[in-house]
């Protein structure tokens, strides 16, 4: 439960006084919840208060206060709150893993078997003869623990896992027991992690390529961290831009860097924005850093999570921690290096549920405070990234070769309405296409297809009166889900079943458009005896299913992978040699003034996952708009290009970096109520911001689990007081909500808004 306000209680005389950050029992109206102790006083901040007392202090062992939570933290934390606009409750929530602040987090205990005290082992075996399978039981747990003479016995009693004794010795739980009611063993608990411990083999990091070692020694330098900083006269920079074209080998130099800061002391933090990336990150690291490497993100349980949070916080060597967003919450301590690869993606920004964070921005924040070192990677860096290196707010580092000299993929645009116009289409495939596909999987390579919509087809219509089934609570199209027999909202997950004919007329129902798991079906007709495979959210909600679908790609058990943007994100196969994006239009047609900057990234990218090995890859588009300067960018490889134009576009309408925005969503059941506080709000904050206040915006979604949602969307000059910005904003959404006619209206602030 995130509260929104901070509450102050008193110690009871009994209680020895807890420390910053300490886990506490406290009431709070007829409940008892667990709340973190923020700050520490001799009095009531006000005199009138009467503050309810502490119940219990949690977090006591053995007299000595352990903390979940540091200074340093909560100073983070408050600054997340003020930044993004909400309560340091729903920052609190979203930082600590669930069983740490309900108390619920239970300890693994494993059942352990031991020789009983003053059992001679040589005598029990004898004593056995006549028991064979106990005798053998017995031979098993003194080998697995050395003791195979009376003197070693008599030395220490050593102990084994009851499952290994149990599997080496090729006998039952009955047999364990027997031997224990007969005295001659004793069973008892310990408790034991969840967390795996590495136990391959530790390599040598591979040797760079002289273009690699040049952008290393070029960031090194940028950081104050090189003999060569001396010689140069520029100031070092605490941020630092790597823009490596894809397949450049980045991940490389992020290793040599780390291996740095661990021989320092440090620690480092290393962001990647899909849980899919650390998967394959993660045997590679390991590898070089074996058992230094903490990996943490939202796919591991709860009580792993806890686990990981206690190892990173009772760290006394230098350790890695690879993240996806949440892991910035991490109480990481003695910071050298934080590294955000892909620092591009969206996926680092926080949408739902409140704080809606940036992980790049809180990462800056929080290693600024322990004065760590940032490096930003990308091969499409965000527009804002770009801008700060190009203007010298950041250092830019550029790797500009491929890996062992590969050449970047060829790119061919391939006109549909020319094809359908012809007749060369199969189902969604072009000809062109269909035949190169046949050629590369003759040669025994891989194929990616790329299609950015999950289920069969985004919606049914009627072919007489045009209508679409639509969600009972959300102004959305239902989504046809041909393996499922249902029609499901992605929004609420309402489903349905599929109509045979339209509701409202009787009329025949079309699909219109096209998704993966149509796009599985279209492939396994074309190309029957290829083994083909669908990574989507859909294919991927088990915890191990990235793994498996990565694993199956790296071992060539999959000729064919058809995916949505997961398939974008710094994937490393060595036999894929063509790619394909389906429909490029949809990209294309975004209407948000970052759509030609989101379609140039995700069609790069998915392009560097072609030709990363051997000869160069192919990458083939199809579209309806085939002269879009975007897909110019593209094929030229040309991110300089597209940066100049959209950086003109920003300064000249004002958008970010020249302007901060924030979007104010507001919510109601009651649409009449809604607009009344939509348009009073924005009619308040017209009079003080003026123009920057848009007009009231209703979205493309406009109505969410049967909430109407309404927008106020603010630009401020970059130059501006942002937080003097933020409190009038807030004075206002205070005031709104507060009249009678605007009661239970929600209003969210997403500040910087993706």
């Amino acid at each position: 439960m995130a509260i929104s306000d901070a509450y102050t209680y008193a110690v009871p005389d009994s209680m020895p006084l807890p420390a910053v950050g300490v886990r506490v029992l406290v009431p709070l109206g007829k409940k008892t919840i667990t709340g973190i102790i923020l700050r520490k006083h001799t009095a009531p901040l006000n005199a009138a208060i009467n503050p309810r007392e502490i119940i219990e202090v949690l977090d006591i062992q053995e007299d000595a206060v352990s903390t979940w939570v540091s200074e340093q933290q909560l100073q983070l934390w408050q600054w997340i709150a003020d930044y993004y606009m909400c309560t340091l409750g729903e920052v609190l929530a979203a930082a600590l893993p669930a069983g740490i602040l309900d108390d619920n987090y239970k300890a693994r205990t494993t059942t352990f078997v031991r020789l009983h005290e003053g059992i001679d082992p040589q005598q029990a075996l004898r004593d056995l003869a006549r028991a064979p399978k106990q005798q053998r039981v017995l031979e098993t747990l003194l080998n697995l623990n050395s003791l195979g003479t009376p003197s070693l016995c008599r030395e220490g009693r050593g102990g084994s896992e009851k499952r290994l004794l149990i599997e080496q010795s090729g006998e039952s739980t009955a047999i364990v027991r027997a031997l224990v009611e007969r005295g001659i063993l004793d069973e008892y608990e310990e408790n034991t992690t969840r967390l795996q411990p590495y136990t391959g083999s530790i390599e040598p990091a591979h040797p760079l390529t002289e273009a690699q070692q040049k952008a290393k020694d070029e960031i090194e330098q940028i950081f104050g961290n090189s003999q060569l900083s001396t010689l140069n006269s520029q100031p070092a920079k605490d941020v630092v831009l790597l823009h490596g074209v894809t397949s450049s080998g980045k991940t490389e130099v992020y290793i040599r860097l780390i291996q740095e800061q661990l021989r320092q002391g440090k620690q480092v933090l290393y962001l990647v924005p899909e849980i899919a990336l650390t998967t394959q990150l993660t045997t590679r690291l390991q590898a070089v850093f074996g058992s230094r490497l903490l990996v943490y993100h939202s796919r591991f349980s709860d009580a792993e999570r806890v686990e990981i949070y206690r190892a990173v916080r009772d760290a006394q060597t230098p350790i890695v921690v690879l993240g996806a967003r949440s892991a910035v919450f991490l109480p990481l301590h003695d910071l050298g290096l934080v590294i955000v690869d892909e620092e591009h993606e969206a996926s680092y920004k926080q949408q739902e549920p409140a704080p809606r964070y940036h992980a790049r921005s809180v990462a800056m924040m929080m290693a600024r405070w322990q004065g760590a070192k940032v490096l930003l990677g990308s091969a499409t860096p965000s527009v804002e990234s770009y801008h700060n290196a190009m203007t010298g707010k950041y250092g830019l580092v550029r790797l500009t070769e491929r890996y062992a000299g590969l050449q970047l993929p060829r790119i061919s645009i391939i006109d549909l309405k020319r094809q359908y116009h012809r007749k060369e289409m199969y189902d969604h495939f072009s000809d062109p296409l269909v035949a190169r596909m046949q050629e590369v999987l003759a040669n025994g390579k891989q194929v990616i297809l790329f299609q950015n919509r999950r289920g069969y087809a985004p919606l049914l219509q009627c072919t007489a009166c045009g209508q679409t089934p639509r969600c009972v609570n959300c102004d959305v199209p239902l989504t046809l889900h041909m393996r499922l027999q249902e029609m499901t909202c992605h929004y609420c997950g309402y489903h349905t079943t599929i109509p045979a004919l339209c509701p409202a007329c009787g009329g025949k129902m079309r699909m219109q458009g096209f998704g993966t798991e149509r796009l599985e079906e279209e492939v396994q007709k074309l190309f029957p005896d290829a083994r083909v495979l669908r990574m989507d959210l859909d294919t991927t909600r088990n915890k191990n299913a990235y793994q498996q679908i990565i694993n199956a790609m790296a071992n060539h058990e999959v000729d064919i992978l058809i995916g949505t943007q997961m398939v974008t994100k710094g994937l490393h196969f060595d036999d894929v040699s063509l790619v394909a994006v389906l429909s490029a239009d949809a990209l294309l047609n975004q209407p948000d003034f970052r759509s030609y900057e989101r379609a140039y990234q995700m069609l790069e990218q998915v392009a560097g996952r072609a030709g990363r090995k051997g000869q160069q890859g192919e990458v083939f588009i199809q579209t309806f708009e085939p002269q879009n300067p975007v897909l110019d960018y593209v094929q030229r490889h040309d991110y300089e290009g597209l940066f100049q134009t959209q950086i003109a576009e920003r300064e000249l309408f004002h958008y970010p970096p020249f302007y901060r925005m924030t979007v104010l969503v507001l919510k109601h059941h009651n649409l009449s109520r809604l607009e009344c506080a939509a348009r009073l709000l924005q009619e308040r904050l017209r009079q003080i911001f003026g123009e920057r206040v848009s007009p009231l915006v209703v979205p493309q979604v406009s109505r969410v689990r049967n909430e109407y949602i309404r927008e106020i969307r603010l630009r401020v000059e970059a130059t501006a007081n942002i937080r003097r910005a933020k409190q009038l904003l807030r004075e206002q959404i205070t005031y709104v909500q507060s009249l009678p006619d605007c009661k239970g209206t929600a209003i969210l602030a997403d500040v910087d808004p993706l």
